[in-house]
């Protein structure tokens, strides 16, 4: 590229070589843009905070990451063996959360999932689920299970419509333990499934208390398709350690503790 090609790119064309970077490379320094496009590290800087804005990236120290957007609703059992170790440890940890005799909401992730296997066997608490799975790790235990109805969607491994809606409606829960499909600071709590959105969104409206979100470092920097919550309605999340420290500092200013387990 010659010196005058540089001079004449329009700033739209810049941005535009900028994703193409973050597609070839997913993730781009400022300093390096700066150099390849032959503007100022400033004028990058603003072509970046622009291309936040529109959902594009997201930025970190000294550059930017792609910010990705899963195609397909997840299927439970390709789930249920992703990333298992660290959904175990996260699960521990929320399960040390649940109090005798609360009332808690259980979404139908995976690593919720996995919180049932840490309960006391003898803690006597009552649980409000739509995951058909969660219903089934809470055999044997003094859990009080209230199973919400719906039609079934396999794919989940949950029920979903209006009579899961409807039931949600005669709780209010003490806390609601939430998996993630998709968590970024500015988008919020997301998910390819309408299904879920409605649901876990029901859940969060009748919580009283805390709201959480467990969530393993590779569901960070994803965005689906459907919203079901800004992160200033979400109290805790809990992660892993392979999380970046400036996403979770990013997460912490969006409202939630990010605790990384």
């Amino acid at each position: 590229m010659s010196a005058s090609d540089v001079r004449e790119m329009l700033p739209a064309e810049r941005r535009a070589r900028i994703v193409a970077a973050l597609g070839n490379r997913r993730a781009v320094r400022v300093a390096t843009l700066s150099e390849d496009l032959g503007v100022s590290e400033i004028t990058i800087r603003r072509d970046l905070r622009l291309l936040e804005q529109e959902g594009v990236l997201a930025r970190t120290h000294g550059g930017a990451v792609r910010r990705q957007q899963p195609a397909d609703e997840p299927r439970y059992e390709e789930n249920y063996v992703t990333h298992a170790a660290e959904k175990d440890r996260i699960a521990r940890a929320a399960a040390a959360m649940i109090e005798p005799h609360d009332t808690v909401f259980l979404g139908s992730g995976t690593t919720v999932v996995h919180l049932l296997r840490h309960i006391d066997p003898h803690l006597e608490a009552r649980v409000v689920t739509h995951s058909l799975a969660a219903a089934a790790e809470a055999r044997g235990s003094r859990l009080e299970l209230v199973f919400l109805g719906g039609l079934y969607r396999p794919a989940l491994d949950a029920v979903e419509g209006s009579w899961s809606l409807d039931m949600i409606g005669h709780f209010y829960a003490d806390k609601a333990f939430l998996g993630a499909d998709c968590l970024d600071a500015r988008a919020g709590l997301t998910t390819p499934s309408i299904a879920v959105a409605a649901i876990e969104l029901a859940m969060i409206r009748r919580t009283r208390g805390e709201v959480v979100v467990l969530a393993d470092s590779s569901k960070f920097g994803l965005v689906g398709a459907v919203v079901i919550c800004p992160l200033d309605q979400v109290d805790v999340v809990l992660v892993d350690g392979g999380i970046d420290a400036e996403v979770c500092e990013r997460i912490r200013r969006a409202g939630p503790r990010c605790e990384v387990i």
